[in-house]
């Protein structure tokens, strides 16, 4: 009988049994987690529970201390012989005295006043002689609705506030005895309290500006609640702590019951509010503090949505794993991977062998047939990608020539046009120099030194035409880059955009600068001038057709075409940045990196896609 449950376990399938086996493997560590986490949950609310209720009780208590101590103080009052012969008319005292008297009283009320910060007014009524000492005025009339509020003052032991017309005051009437045999007290003693005081208190229960607390009189006749707290949830609240106050005790039983913190859990339109209440035994009143449960135990509730989500996933990553093992492909697939680990870093001539006519036999036919034809894509994609700048390359050159070449040529009509024989000879010179440069070779490529020396035949003609405003100075191009290959025509008109663009505003005192210096083994060039600066918007504009890497196909000339023909020959590293001059004037940066000055072919540019 025992063996039957073991055969049908055989005959279930692979997959059934690797799922079975890692189940019972984890079930248990998922149970001991599952208890481990309701115990720390448990933990955790009876902490939060024990802290709120500790902060309750430790600002009722401050709170009771305060109040207390403002009643001591006006109790203090009775043995003064001053308040005594004042409140019964004080017949013994002349006019001097009766004044002195007075702004005695007022200092001590003022003392009163500033020895607690709950306290905003203190005042000594004296019904007798139909007069107020305060801490703010002297003398005053007897107010007779305040003086009548005050008096009624229900039990001075238990419960010693009166509330009037939204102000809270510790009334304290002398004596009792008076007032229970109908008499007018001698006289009374209260003190103001400052709500807004209170309030800031009351605020400071808040955790993350949530829930909200309150003070609340034994009667219900009075409310003293923050700024901050949540006055829509004020109605319900006092409606919790009336139906608690019903189902407590009162009397001798509650007068012997140990002051606590009571805790309750309440649901408001559709909301829970934990909500904890304390009574002062001393002073009849209850602080209240409610918080929304959500914001108590957001971090738990969070914690079991990722508990619940971590258990989900286990168990998808078993059927998933197990079901992965079940089909056995380890060994074929990471062979694939590392196949195509080998293809992303461009090794596409290597054949992955699989001897097996199963699916992974196609898959790897097919990926040994893809890889070839990818091989063959990339080798004509290459050439014609090279031809294509190729043949750009050469239009850009194209561009540059009739370029300068009309520019000459005005100057030469000038110089003509005024009779300057000796100028045209010498200019005729330079301008020989130049087409003797510009025909002698249709390479696209030349050597730096000629490059260079080019350039400063340019500047002989420029300078030729500016004598006298514009001072041009040539560095030495170091010996190890004077055989360098570039593209043919990459300084001469950088050198031209300074003169027609920076200084042709320069009536005197111009200045042109070509220094050639090594920069991490390649080389730069940098073209200074001390000319107008690039307005705001055509600079913006540079730098944008400068920083594109997608090219304009309308006609480009100068900086750009420069530009466009190092990119398109050394790659990303080289180019023409343009740059302005701390102090004014104008820079331009020619690079060309360390690739070229290693006299290494030039790799094709591939960022102008």
């Amino acid at each position: 009988m025992l063996l039957r449950p073991w055969n049908k376990f055989k005959q279930i399938s692979i997959y059934l049994k690797l799922v079975i086996a890692f189940l019972a493997v984890l079930l248990p560590v998922y149970i001991l987690g599952l208890i481990v986490n309701h115990y720390a949950e448990n933990n955790v609310k009876e902490k939060i529970d024990e802290s709120m209720q500790s902060r309750v009780h430790f600002y009722i208590r401050q709170l009771d201390n305060e109040f207390s101590r403002i009643a001591r103080m006006q109790e203090e009052f009775v043995n003064d012989r001053d308040v005594r012969l004042l409140a019964s008319g004080g017949g013994m005292y002349s006019d001097f005295d009766w004044r002195n008297a007075v702004l005695g009283l007022r200092d001590s009320l003022i003392t009163v006043r500033n020895s607690n910060a709950y306290v905003r007014k203190a005042s000594i009524y004296l019904p007798l002689v139909g007069r107020v000492i305060t801490s703010d005025n002297a003398y005053e009339p007897l107010p007779d609705q305040e003086y009548e509020a005050l008096k009624s003052s229900s039990h001075r032991l238990t419960n010693p506030f009166v509330y009037d017309g939204e102000r809270l005051f510790l009334s304290f009437p002398y004596s009792n005895q008076a007032l229970i045999n109908g008499r007018e007290p001698l006289f009374l003693v209260s003190a103001e309290i400052a709500g807004e005081e209170i309030g800031e208190v009351l605020d400071s229960l808040m955790i993350d500006g949530s829930g909200g607390a309150m003070l609340v009189d034994r009667e219900l006749n009075w409310v003293l609640q923050g700024k901050q707290g949540e006055r829509l949830l004020t109605a319900p609240m006092l409606d919790h702590l009336k139906a608690l106050r019903e189902e407590t005790p009162t009397g001798p039983a509650m007068e012997e019951r140990k002051p606590d913190v009571q805790f309750q859990t309440i649901r408001v339109e559709g909301n829970s509010y934990w909500v904890y209440v304390e009574e002062s035994p001393d002073l009849g009143y209850s602080l209240l503090m409610y918080m929304p449960e959500a914001e108590m135990l957001g971090s738990l509730k969070q914690y079991r949505i990722w508990f619940w989500a971590l258990s989900v996933s286990s168990l998808l990553v078993v059927v998933l794993f197990s079901y992965w093992i079940y089909l056995q492909i380890h060994q074929p697939l990471r062979r694939l991977i590392q196949a195509f680990r080998r293809m992303e870093n461009g090794m596409l001539h290597e054949e992955v062998s699989y001897n097996r006519s199963d699916e992974f036999g196609y898959l790897y036919r097919q990926f040994n047939h893809t890889a070839g034809r990818i091989q063959e894509l990339v080798h004509e994609v290459y050439e014609q990608r090279y031809r294509a700048n190729l043949a750009e390359l050469r239009q850009l050159q194209s561009q540059i020539n009739p370029h300068f070449l009309y520019n000459n040529f005005f100057i030469l009509y000038r110089m003509a046009k005024n009779e300057e024989n000796d100028n045209i000879a010498r200019f005729a010179s330079y301008l020989g120099s130049y087409f003797q440069f510009i025909t002698r070779t249709h390479k696209a490529k030349i050597r730096l030194e000629e490059e260079v020396l080019f350039a400063r035949t340019y500047i002989d003609i420029q300078s030729f035409q500016h004598e006298g405003r514009i001072e041009a100075v040539c560095g030495e191009l170091p010996a190890e880059y004077a055989g360098l290959e570039v593209p043919k025509l990459i300084l001469q008109p950088i050198i031209e955009n300074a003169y027609q663009h920076g200084l042709r505003n320069k009536i005197s005192g111009g200045r042109l600068e070509v220094r050639f210096e090594p920069h991490q083994g390649g080389l730069v060039i940098i073209v200074d001038d001390n000319g107008e600066e690039m307005p705001e918007i055509a600079y913006a504009r540079l730098q944008r057709r400068l920083g594109a890497k997608g090219w304009e196909d309308a006609e480009t000339t100068g900086l750009v075409n420069v530009h466009r023909r190092l990119y398109l020959e050394y790659g990303s590293e080289a180019g023409v940045e343009f740059l302005r001059r701390p102090g004014g004037g104008n820079r331009i940066v020619l690079s060309i990196p360390a690739a070229a000055a290693g006299n290494k072919p030039p790799e094709l540019a591939t960022g102008g896609e």
